[in-house]
């Protein structure tokens, strides 16, 4: 049995535990890594740089600042303050949501830290409403990963540049994207996810959660607390909106810092850094800080990174790329050969790094677009909205895992929401970007 095989064959048991259900998703993901690391489908150093990536530092770190914001009154408040402008209608807290999240989505250029802002706001507004977070948290955390990269300011901008690194790294210049390409490829999608979000979205999620949410509880108002003390009160606050506006001109800050000499800062570093000063400052003590850390949550980020790396190096990608480019090759209808460019990307993004699954596919969608003497826009937009549009399994993103603990979300349950959603997404990509660029 090769090593292809034997990678396979893992991906397919970590799967069947995650929907068996019968042990906690983290305890599925660390006994996957192990299977990786003892068979030789990744190294100990890339296991140990997993478990250590940046994205669970980020998440972990980042319950802990929304634990100490949920101890102050603010969200109280905030929560009060939306729930009598909506004056009951879920529309209109949905719209509220929805605009929200694409405003962090786009300027915090990930969706991890987006939906860590959005959570406890969002929590905080539900017990408001009288409604769970199971009801709602699905359709925010959705926003927060597919509205990335498409308005033409922060990630949208980076988007760009790194298509135009592919294409340019493959001699294909002539069809290079310009500024304003990839807001005009995917904003019909953008305006289909709002109202999906906003009229339908929260009707197919379940009223109650289907799953223990031990660590969602820590983003929920604990009203049998006593009020912090007013320095407390005020630390939380200010620590909250520095780390809030931190990453969201984490670009700017960091230009102004190296400007005057000093080390830039990662968005993973602020996140922990703002953890550390709520424990400091009294906010939240040192026991709760680590009982707001889900660490079966940050197991199952590492254990999703251990899988796509695993694929990675067992060369899973290239072969499914390299059959893929065979078939676009032979196809004569544009929209057959945008979908095969966009459905496979987002099938294999849902248990690969989005990074790795835009490394492999870019080039294959840019050079088979150059055997055919086509243009290469449309497809490179669609394998850059399908890398990024990850949301159906806990594989897919470090935002996934979040969401199904906030929410209280088993795999069998993620899935159902994310079917409908996917198909109207798909749809709306391929036929759109296939009509404004064609081959």
């Amino acid at each position: 049995m090769n090593l292809l095989t034997v990678c396979l064959v893992i991906c397919l048991i970590t799967v069947a535990g995650y929907i068996w259900g019968k042990y906690s998703l983290g305890t599925v993901a660390c006994m996957s890594m192990i299977l990786f690391l003892i068979t030789g489908c990744i190294t100990p150093q890339e296991a140990l740089g997993n478990l250590s990536n940046s994205n669970v530092v980020l998440v972990l770190s980042m319950f802990v600042v929304s634990a100490g914001f949920k101890r102050t009154q603010a969200v109280k408040i905030i929560g009060r303050s939306v729930s009598a402008m909506a004056k009951g209608s879920m529309i209109k807290v949905m719209l509220g949501f929805t605009i929200a999240s694409i405003l962090a989505a786009t300027f915090m250029g990930g969706a991890a830290a987006a939906f860590c802002i959005m959570a406890p706001l969002v929590t905080a507004t539900c017990e408001e409403l009288k409604i769970h977070p199971s009801k709602v948290i699905f359709s925010v955390g959705l926003v927060c990963i597919a509205a990335c990269g498409i308005l033409p300011m922060g990630g949208g901008l980076s988007m760009y540049a790194e298509v135009n690194g592919y294409i340019a790294a493959n001699d294909y210049a002539q069809y290079q994207l310009g500024v304003m390409d990839m807001f005009k490829g995917r904003f019909p999608s953008l305006l289909t996810l709002a109202l999906y979000t906003t009229f339908v979205g929260f009707r197919f999620s379940p009223d109650q959660p289907v799953t223990d949410t031990k660590s969602g509880e820590e983003f929920a108002v604990k009203s049998n607390r006593p009020p912090l003390a007013p320095f407390q009160e005020k630390c939380g606050y200010v620590i909250f909106f520095l780390v809030t506006v931190a990453l969201l001109f984490n670009a700017p800050i960091n230009r102004m810092l190296t400007h005057v000499g000093l080390a830039s800062l990662a968005s993973w570093e602020i996140v922990l850094i703002g953890a550390f000063l709520m424990v400091l400052t009294g906010v939240l003590s040192s026991k709760e800080a680590f009982a707001a850390l889900p660490m079966d949550l940050g197991f199952l980020i590492a254990g999703s990174l251990c899988m796509g790396t695993a694929l990675a190096n067992t060369g899973g990608g290239e072969i499914i790329g390299g059959a893929i480019a065979g078939v676009a090759d032979q196809l004569k209808n544009p929209y057959l050969v945008g979908a095969v460019f966009y459905l496979v990307p987002f099938l294999l993004t849902q248990v690969m790094q989005n990074r790795t699954v835009m490394a492999i596919f870019q080039p294959i969608a840019i050079l088979a677009c150059k055997s055919m003497g086509v243009s290469c826009v449309g497809p490179a937009i669609l394998v850059a909205a399908a890398c990024c549009t990850a949301f159906m399994t806990p594989m897919a993103t470090a935002s996934i895992p979040m969401i199904m603990e906030v929410g209280g979300y088993n795999v069998q349950t993620q899935l159902k929401q994310s079917i409908i959603p996917a198909i109207f997404l798909s749809a709306v990509n391929i036929f759109w970007v296939m009509t404004v660029f064609p081959l």
